[in-house]
């Protein structure tokens, strides 16, 4: 039987969303996030910076060079 508040996009056993896959302009950030298939929560923790500072730094939003560029390391870029 199929409950009435189940979601079909959330993998089994795993309480996530997926397959994610970065539609076309996507910003470095994101492309990198989600070639790594992290979440955004996942991503920030990792880069060591809040929630909604990496969802501004990859939606294009301003975010001080500095800390773009320390998420953009910590996710993978070669500069």
């Amino acid at each position: 039987m199929i409950g009435i508040f189940t979601n079909p996009a959330i993998e089994a056993g795993a309480g996530r969303r997926g397959p994610y896959e970065a539609p076309r302009g996507a910003t470095f950030i994101r492309r990198q996030r989600v070639a790594q298939g992290l979440t955004q929560p996942e991503a920030a923790k990792r880069c060591r910076v809040s929630l909604r500072t990496f969802q501004r730094a990859e939606s294009g939003d301003y975010v001080d060079w500095s800390t773009r560029r320390a998420i953009e390391r910590a996710l993978g870029a070669a500069w």
